[in-house]
């Protein structure tokens, strides 16, 4: 059976677990469908304000599923491997534009593409035992789930060409130095539980203004500083409307 996608909440908090430990929660295309279907319907529930992707057991995610891919690799079909492709590039994609912030929470091994998916997310929390690799080339293949787009904005390039050309595996400390990764901690358990508290201060801002805040960082290095100021002005106009804004400065104001 495929990696499974299971949602539990917590509050305003709702955690996508993916559940394959047998097959090392290896993502197939219907997992990654699951995953964005799964992000889609919390951003359309008014209750959930933040969100925390992870895996079950022991790992993160060891990445692709090897079988799909060469299932998709020989058929007779031109286009199979470019719909199956698009299948993992719409689950980054979903956490990347969600409104709502996502936080990953990773130990064991993140390999492949469930390193660059957990890049995706806009906060990680690791254990200590964590371990990431980029491990196309090893395989014969390039980076996928947006790595290429990914892995430099929060590296440099040079620095995402030695992660990717060498593909060595680095453990969580090297991961955090390079700015991979925001908080190590222990055990896998507290990686979770520091991961659904870091979702809990998020989901406690206005969520509005969230969603606004990540799309103005997420939009910042694709174009100028003018581009930048025309969104941010036109975003602070739209949450400067809102209710929770209008409240939190009369608060401000009475303090």
């Amino acid at each position: 059976m495929n990696t499974q996608i299971l949602v539990t909440d917590d509050g305003p908090v709702r955690t996508l677990t993916m559940s394959g430990p047998s097959r090392l929660n290896s993502i197939a295309a219907s997992t990654a469908e699951d995953l964005c279907d799964a992000v889609v319907a919390a951003e359309r529930d008014d209750h959930v304000h933040a969100l925390v992707l992870t895996g079950e057991g022991e790992h993160f995610s060891s990445g692709g599923d090897a079988e799909g891919v060469l299932e998709a690799g020989v058929r007779e079909d031109d286009d199979a491997m470019i719909r199956f492709m698009r299948s993992y590039q719409r689950a980054a994609l979903a956490i990347w534009n969600s409104p709502l912030p996502v936080v990953a929470s990773v130990a064991g091994i993140a390999y492949g593409g469930a390193f660059n998916l957990a890049l995706s997310c806009d906060l990680l929390v690791c254990a200590e035992n964590a371990r990431f690799c980029q491990v196309f080339l090893r395989r014969g293949v390039v980076p996928d789930f947006g790595g290429a787009y990914l892995l430099p904005r929060l590296v440099g390039m040079q620095r995402a060409k030695e992660l990717m050309m060498l593909a060595d595996e680095i453990d969580a400390g090297t991961a955090q130095r390079l700015g991979l990764v925001n908080f190590v901690v222990e055990s896998a358990d507290e990686s979770l539980s520091t991961a659904t508290g870091l979702a809990h201060r998020l989901a406690a801002q206005s969520r509005m203004a969230m969603s606004m805040t990540k799309r103005l960082l997420n939009a910042s290095s694709g174009g100028t500083l003018q581009s930048s100021l025309e969104l941010e002005a036109l975003s602070q106009a739209s949450v400067l409307g809102s209710n929770s804004a209008r409240m939190s400065f009369e608060h401000f104001r009475e303090r």
